[in-house]
């Protein structure tokens, strides 16, 4: 079973095809200009960034706000 970060609505294969299709561009993208490809790459989310943002929203989720006061559900 593969652990789903974060949904986005895609199927598996439609997952694969699009990581493809990154992949080429983001080698066209290095060719073409580095300082670009160096630029999005260093923009892009690691796994720990992931993991993070994962926990963030599932902390949230147990905070209500009710009248200006914050509760923890």
């Amino acid at each position: 079973m593969v652990d789903i970060l974060i949904d986005n609505g895609l199927t598996p294969e439609q997952q694969e095809v699009l990581d493809e299709a990154y992949e080429a561009l983001m080698s066209e993208v290095k060719i073409i200009n580095y300082a670009l490809y160096e630029k999005l790459k260093a923009n892009e989310l690691s796994l720990k960034d992931v993991y993070k943002l994962r926990r963030s929203k599932e902390e949230t989720k147990h905070i209500r706000i009710e009248d200006g006061q914050y509760s923890l559900l």
